[in-house]
C-alpha cells in the first residue's frame, strides 16, 4: 500500500450534490447524509491575510485554521466541491478554492483539497 493511500484521521464528509430549488433552477449543497472516510490531514501555513488578521482590534472573535486533506486514491470517485462540508473532531470544516490534481506519475497522482475553518 502506498504512503497516499493512508490516513490519519477519520472524518465525516458531506459531498457535494446538485439539487433543483422551488424555481426549477439547480443549485449545489452539502449532501445530508454523511461518508465517512479515512483521509491525511496535516497544518497549513497561515497566508499573509490570515496573520494580519491576528493583530487587528477583534482578536478572538474571528480566527481561521487552514488544513490540507487528501483523500484516498480509491475515494477520488467522491463529489467534492466547494459546498462540501467535513466534520472532524466536532468541528465543521469547509471546503477551499479548488482541487490540486498532482499528476507527476501514475503511482504518485492524488487529489489535495484545502480545508477552512473559520
Amino acid at each position: 500500500m502506498s504512503l497516499l493511500d493512508k490516513g490519519n484521521a477519520d472524518i465525516l464528509l458531506y459531498p457535494e450534490e446538485v439539487t433543483i430549488s422551488r424555481d426549477g433552477n439547480p443549485q449545489t449543497r452539502a449532501a445530508k447524509e454523511p461518508v465517512k472516510l479515512r483521509v491525511w490531514l496535516a497544518p497549513v501555513g497561515q497566508s499573509g491575510t490570515s496573520a494580519r488578521r491576528a493583530e487587528q482590534d477583534n482578536e478572538g472573535f474571528e480566527t481561521e485554521k487552514v488544513m490540507r486533506m487528501r483523500i484516498p486514491r480509491a475515494n477520488q470517485d467522491i463529489e467534492i466541491g466547494a459546498q462540501s462540508k467535513i466534520v472532524w473532531r466536532g468541528q465543521t470544516w469547509s471546503v477551499f478554492g479548488d482541487v490540486t490534481d498532482y499528476i507527476g506519475s501514475p503511482r504518485t497522482a492524488h487529489r489535495d483539497y484545502t480545508l477552512r475553518r473559520a
